[in-house]
Parts: structure tokens; sequence; C-alpha cells
């Protein structure tokens, strides 16, 4: 009985270690074992196909996914080392995804906060979506045409952020909320307006995006947001002017517009400036007949628009005063033989063109007596400046009087040796 028991045990632990050599064997020496070395048929397959075909596998080589090591399987399904098994159901293969399921798909990775710490990226991208006015589109109410992530990142061609050719980019991003916003047919169907690009084209961000290839200045995604893109006609989206104009957004903070703007949700930035075609402002901005000026919303009889009025009076004064100050300054720097010194001239103006800018600034707090205080002090600044310089010009004058009567004595002296000069050879 002994020695059966001990045979049995022998045969048991025999097969275990058969069967544990059977799974290491499988694990080890599988093609699955090899998959990082193997070729991917799914990309030698589409390299030998025309056109787009071909093209998602080139695109898909060159992709941030590629380098991270993200292939073919890991979005589609199936075995991409077995042609027979590539494009096989029974291997979780997929076909083309509907485009509501494409955040959900993207999410699988992006969202796994563990994967996202090793890129440095954020893992709330999918619930930030969700919930933002292209996510509601999408996955709510089922509108086929709302962007979804491929929309914006591409779908083989994805590229880091910072890669000039990413989609996302800063120097291309413009474009790519354009492809759906200038889009007149997509924008007329949902009854929003289709001209943005144009207006922002034209107005002074978009005039040093695209002519000085300044990519400081505001973009698309810097007022409404990338994945969390809310209404435009929240808080949030309409005040999100100060994020840049801090200054201006403290001033205007202490004005009467902002206490009637957290009842009445206006006067915003937006309602002055635009939003897309912004302009630089003008001293008219209080007194225009345009549809951002102060009349559009105040009637030319109310009693803020003598506010407005005395604002543009005491701006324009010390505008006035101001220019003539830099343009005499000017004109003496011209002179640099004359002899004069400028720096306190310098001085002076520069403190008057700071003063100037706090009044700018200031504006937006509607303060009257500030501003009248501060129009004061650049036209004395101003007026210090051309007393100072119409003195040197005085002395300049005398100077240059000095000079000719100078030569003309000269002239007259050298006259009369000359003569003199004569007459003696007429004697000799």
């Amino acid at each position: 009985m002994g020695s059966g028991r001990v045979v049995l045990r022998a045969v048991k632990e025999g097969l275990a270690l058969l069967f544990l050599i059977v799974i290491i064997a499988v694990a080890f020496f599988s093609p699955a074992a090899f998959a990082d070395d193997a070729e991917n048929v799914c990309v030698s397959c589409h390299m030998e196909l025309d056109d787009v075909l071909k093209q998602v596998a080139v695109d898909w080589q060159e992709s941030a996914h590629a380098k991270a090591g993200i292939q073919c399987q890991h979005c589609h399904g199936g075995n991409p080392y077995d042609v027979a098994l590539a494009m096989e159901s029974s291997q979780g293969f997929k076909k083309k995804p509907a485009p509501n399921e494409i955040p959900a798909l993207c999410s699988k990775c992006h969202s796994d906060p563990v994967r996202m710490r090793a890129y440095n990226l954020r893992s709330d991208q999918y619930d930030l979506f969700r919930f933002s006015v292209h996510g509601r589109k999408l996955l709510e109410q089922k509108d086929a045409e709302a962007p979804s992530c491929v929309s914006c990142h591409g779908k083989h061609d994805i590229r880091k952020v910072d890669d000039p050719q990413a989609k996302v980019n800063r120097k291309n991003i413009v474009k790519t909320c354009a492809s759906c916003h200038a889009n007149k047919e997509l924008m007329d169907k949902r009854k929003l307006p289709h001209n943005q690009l144009e207006l922002y084209t034209s107005s002074v961000h978009g005039k040093a995006y695209f002519e000085k290839g300044d990519l400081g200045v505001p973009t698309c995604f810097n007022c409404h947001g990338n994945h969390g893109i809310e209404k435009p006609q929240t808080l949030a989206t309409r005040f999100v002017c100060a994020n840049c104009h801090v200054e201006e957004a403290d001033a205007f903070k202490k004005s009467r517009h902002w206490a009637a703007a957290q009842e009445g949700g206006k006067p915003l930035c937006v309602h002055c400036h635009s939003n897309h075609g912004i302009e630089r402002a003008t001293l008219d901005k209080f007194t225009g007949q345009g549809q951002l000026d102060c009349v559009s919303c105040h009637k030319d009889s109310a009693n803020i628009m003598t506010v407005a009025q005395g604002l543009n009076e005491s701006m324009s004064k010390a505008k006035g005063a101001l220019s003539s100050a830099e343009f005499a300054l000017k004109g003496m720097e011209e002179w640099s033989g004359s002899g004069f010194e400028t720096s306190g001239l310098k001085e002076k103006v520069a403190k008057a063109q700071k003063i100037y800018k706090e009044m700018q600034v200031g504006a937006h707090a509607l303060d009257g007596k500030a501003i009248d205080d501060q129009s004061a002090a650049v036209v004395a600044l101003s007026n210090d400046v051309m007393g100072d310089v119409n003195k040197m010009l005085t002395e300049l004058r005398k100077r240059k009087l000095g000079l000719i009567a100078t030569w003309v004595v000269a002239f007259a002296f050298c006259t009369i040796l000359w003569k003199r000069s004569q007459y003696c050879r007429r004697d000799d």
C-alpha cells in the first residue's frame, strides 16, 4: 500500500510538472510571445493597398500612438500577427467604430490615470467631453456630425500637441476648429453662424496670429476650452477675457456694469468689444452710434451718457496733449546736433504715457472723477514738455540768427578785404 501511494504521488507530481512545462512553453514560444518583434500583418497588408487604405498605415507609422507602442489591435481588436485571425470577430476584431463610440474607445486608455501619468497627460478628458456642448450633441442627441476625438486629433495620424503637424497644435488649431465652424452647410443645419474664422482673421488677435505669426495671442481653445467646451452664453465664457486682461477686469468689477451683469448677464466684455471680430477700441466707443457703443444700450438722454461723454472728453484731451508732446520731443531729438539735453523731456513723456495707459484701463470702472484727475496730470506733464521744447526752440532760433549774423559779418568783411586788395593792385 505504501509503495502504491508513493508511485501515485510521483505520477501526480510528474503530471503537474509536465502541465507547468506546457504552460511555460506556450507562454514563451507561442507567436504572441514575440508579438513585439513579429510582423504586423495589418500594416504590411495596408501598405500594399492603394489610396486611403494605404494612407491609414502610413499615418499610423508617424503617429504618437505608434511611437508609444499602441498598435492596431488596441483600438480595432483582432490578431495583428496572424493573417487568418487579423479580422476575426472571435479575436475581438471591430470594424470602423461609429462616431458616438469613439470617445469611450479612446477613454479606455486616456481615462486611466496610471497609463496617462507616464506621458504627463490628464485622465479626465472623457468626463469633460461628455458634458461639453460637443459631447452632449454626440452622445446624448446622437448627432453623428458632432465632433468626436478624431475630428480634432485625427484618426490614425494622431500627433502630440507640441508637434507642428498636429491638428491641435497652436499654429493649426484655428483651422481645425474652422473645418466645422466655417462650414456653412453644417452650421446652417444647427442655426449657428459660420463666419467666426472670417471675423477672427480681421480682429486684432487674428492679425497677430496669421500675419505676424504670434502664437501667444488667444485662439479658439483659449476662450472656449478644448474638451470641456461650454455654451458661449455662459458667464465663464463671456468673461474669459479676464484671464489675459487682468487689470481691465479688475477695473470693470468696480463699475456699475459688473453689478448689472451679475443680475442680468450683461454687459460683459463681448457686449462692448465683440467676441471673434475684436478691434482696437477707440474713444468713439463712448459717444459713437455703433452696435457696440454705449448708445446701443443707453439712450442719448440717459444720465449714464453724461458719464460717457465726460470720459470721452477727458481722455481725448489727454490724448491730444500727449500726442503733441510726443511730436515735439521727436522733433527735438532729430536736432541731434543742437546740443540740448532731452533726457528730462523723455522722462516726462514716459510718465504721461504710463498715466494714459492707466486711464485706458481705468475707463472700465466708469469712474469719471478718477479719469479727470489722470487727464489733468497727463495734460500738465505734456504742457511742461511743450513749454521746455518751446524754450529750446527759442534758444535755437537765437543761435541760428546769431550764426546768420556772424556769416553776414564775415562775408561783408571778406568782401571789403577783396575790394581793398583790388584797389591796391590798381595803385601798383
